[in-house]
């Protein structure tokens, strides 16, 4: 596992140092009734990470695979008929906004430890296991620090 903390530890530093913004991780704190009140879902902020593709990267080094992301907004209702799936995202975006997150910040939920479900060791080699291929790790993060730092077009 030393192998796999000092990569980490070599990607936290260059995001770091390029000052690459990270995003919230929340976790989903269900509604619940207090007495007469009812308190509606809202997430609550448990860290922050960096998104790399299928993998968030946190600053002590976790490596975690990614699950769904939403953003901390309050969406506008118009009469029109809405599906279950967006009726459900909207509130998801509600529950956010209710959070301690900024107006638009992006929230990353529902991850999980990657390390043993989507990256494995392999003959002393860390492997990403996507579904279309599995890649060496070092390979896959390298690619996506350099993406995450190369600047965008103006």
């Amino acid at each position: 596992m030393t192998a796999l903390a000092d990569l980490l530890a070599h990607v936290v530093l260059e995001l770091s140092a390029a000052a690459v913004p990270d995003e919230a991780l929340g976790q989903l704190r269900e509604a619940r009734r207090l007495g007469p009140i009812t308190r509606p879902p809202a997430f609550v902020a448990v860290g922050r990470a960096w998104r790399l593709g299928d993998l968030l990267v946190t600053s002590d080094g976790r490596l975690l695979a990614t699950g769904h992301v939403v953003r901390a907004i309050v969406p506008k209702d118009f009469a029109a008929n809405k599906g279950p799936a967006e009726a459900q995202r909207r509130e998801l975006q509600r529950a956010a906004a209710r959070g301690k997150f900024r107006p638009g910040e992006s929230v990353n939920y529902g991850f999980r430890d990657a390390v043993g479900d989507t990256v494995v060791e392999r003959d002393g080699r860390y492997i990403l296991r996507l579904s279309y291929a599995d890649v060496p790790l070092e390979t896959y993060l390298s690619d996506r620090v350099r993406l995450a730092i190369a600047p965008g077009p103006d």
